[in-house]
């Protein structure tokens, strides 16, 4: 259970974010209004580096502490792309603002890129504030829902993301066009234009990160958690929204998952006499369990006026199987068949006679005994959900192979498994037989997600690839689980699968669209238009590739809206 929870790290706190995001804004905005009157002003270009530098210092600071720590692993990350364009942008800036001559002197305009930079920064922050936002909102859901109180949003890191992924394979390629640039110049023009190389090379890497690259996965993500939330799903780990559209295998708990989770006893079968003394034991017992059955046992007992709770001597809970006491000086015990045969207790053939019929009609079984006898038998029947069968059927269409976990007997389970038409199962399953199923399915490369409702599934939820809860499950699952069904309607869970392809295919479209226009200008910085046209990399040309990027991915992003 602690799986989850040690591989997470919380994400950056949100007032500061926003500060941020204002703060970055405000220099962005005036380094912008600069830049169209510096003709007019002296020491316009000294006044926006001066402006410039806590824009990429302070505003700027995690995007660069990131990119240390990509290149620390040996990875390029967004975070590389961006200090990397920034970064170049302002030093050829600084450049340009102290030494113009040099540019000049050869017939070049020596431009510069503060505002650009500055652009960069503001506009990445800003989607890493809405998408922290929509995580919050998911967040404070949970905690409605649950009470649950722990860090508000935290994303697992042990996968890459899309834009991360994107990254990887955009940096090293911009770096070798910067260095092609540099040498076709070189070569085709000699000795002669070796600055008009540099210069071109070095405009390649000022306008190779497009200032929507920061908003292209974030507004993507927002997108996706806010429309889920809109539809009762609660998404807490956004690695999740990306990972559903790659899951093979959907494993369910039964109780309450498959079934609604509001078992009833339906038949008792006592195998001993003073049953009203040995209820007082029981009801004291399952008294202590939060187990869905041991409640349903609790309820059933209450009702009776004569039943009242004894005294115990001491208390046990056995994972997976049960519950043992103390009282009196003898030692009892309530739980699944595996209790039962670890007290080694008989089963007559009149009980088991009557069980058979039980467990063939898909109903629980509760075991009651005192030490190597067994006292009682208690058949609890709970609902299948009314959604179930429709849930499984949208799975499979979507070609998700389906299985199902549960702790109660082979019969039991079989019977359950038939009704739903589910080929494959395992009965008597204990939390650590839960998990060893989650790994196995992995170990043959199947990506796994895990649907349960109570503790019993913690071990499974947390070593599954995506790990999903039901809204009425315990509070310590929903502070685990990476998805949450609000409503614990299974009908959700098919619209996740969608949620999930429609929000990636969304980041895909939105890069596609964030670094179109840039790549655009790449070649008209690497000088593609210079023979013909004499058209170098300028501010005029950086601005409008931003701006195109920017309303591509913002009008992109609106269509998630309408589709579901």
């Amino acid at each position: 259970m602690s799986n989850i929870i040690t591989k997470a790290h919380p994400v950056p706190d949100m007032h500061s974010t926003g500060l941020r995001v204002v703060g970055a804004w405000l220099f962005a905005i005036v380094l912008i209004l600069f830049s169209t009157v510096s003709v007019h002003v002296p020491y316009t270009r000294e006044i926006q580096m001066v402006l410039a530098i806590p824009v990429l210092l302070f505003f700027g600071a995690p995007f660069y502490a990131g990119a240390w720590k990509g290149t620390r692993s040996g990875r390029n990350n967004i975070d590389r792309l961006v200090a990397l364009t920034t970064s170049v942008a302002f030093l050829f800036s600084v450049f340009n603002t102290f030494f113009p001559d040099y540019w000049l002197g050869i017939g070049l305009e020596p431009h510069v890129y503060y505002g650009v930079a500055a652009v960069i920064i503001a506009f990445s922050l800003t989607g890493e504030f809405m998408e922290e936002r929509a995580r919050r909102n998911v967040s404070a859901a949970i905690c409605r829902l649950g009470g649950w109180q722990h860090n508000a949003a935290r994303v697992l890191p042990e996968k890459q993301r899309i834009d991360d992924r994107v990254a990887e394979l955009f940096v090293p390629v911009i770096l070798i066009i910067s260095l092609l640039t540099f040498f076709i110049w070189v070569f085709f023009g000699g000795i002669d234009v070796v600055s008009h190389g540099l210069f071109a090379a070095l405009s390649v890497l000022v306008v190779a990160c497009p200032c929507a690259v920061g908003l292209a996965t974030p507004v993507a993500l927002a997108a996706g958690l806010n429309k889920a939330a809109r539809n009762h799903i609660l998404i807490r780990d956004t690695s999740a929204l990306e990972q559903m559209r790659n899951v093979d295998v959907v494993v369910f708990d039964k109780t309450g998952t498959l079934t609604e989770g509001h078992p009833t006893v339906i038949g008792w079968l006592w195998a001993q006499g003073q049953e009203e003394h040995y209820k007082d034991v029981l009801l004291a017992a399952e008294s202590t369990s939060d187990h869905p059955l041991a409640e349903a046992i609790v309820t059933a007992l209450e009702g009776e006026e004569q039943v009242i709770p004894a005294h115990l001597d001491g208390f046990e809970s056995i994972a997976g199987k049960g519950v043992r006491v103390a009282y009196q000086g003898a030692e009892y015990w309530v739980g699944s068949h595996k209790l039962l045969k670890d007290y080694q207790a008989n089963l007559s053939d009149i009980l088991a006679d009557m069980l058979t019929q039980y467990e063939s009609d898909g109903n629980s079984i509760v075991y009651f005994g005192r030490e190597n006898d067994l006292l009682a038998v208690i058949a609890i029947k709970d609902q299948l959900r009314v959604t179930s069968m429709e849930a499984i059927r949208e799975l499979r269409i979507q070609d998700i192979e389906i299985c199902m976990l549960t702790g109660d007997g082979e019969r039991t389970a079989s019977s359950v498994a038939g009704s739903l038409g589910i080929m494959r199962f395992v009965a008597d399953a204990m939390p650590d037989d839960k998990e060893d199923f989650i790994h196995k399915l992995q170990l043959q490369g199947k990506t796994v997600a895990m649907v349960g409702d109570g503790v019993n599934d913690a071990q499974a939820l947390s070593c599954a690839d995506v790990s999903i809860a039901m809204g009425k499950g315990t509070d310590t699952l929903m502070d685990t689980a990476m998805i949450t069904l609000r409503t614990s309607d299974l009908l959700l869970l098919p619209k996740v699968f969608r949620l999930s392809r429609q929000t990636v295919s969304l980041m895909y479209r939105n890069l596609f669209w964030a670094f179109i226009y840039n790549t655009v200008g790449i070649f008209v910085a690497a000088g593609v238009l210079y023979p013909v046209y004499d058209i170098l990399l300028s501010p005029a040309l950086a601005g409008a590739a931003m701006a195109l990027s920017c309303v591509s991915v913002a009008l992109s992003s609106l269509r998630l809206s309408s589709r579901f």
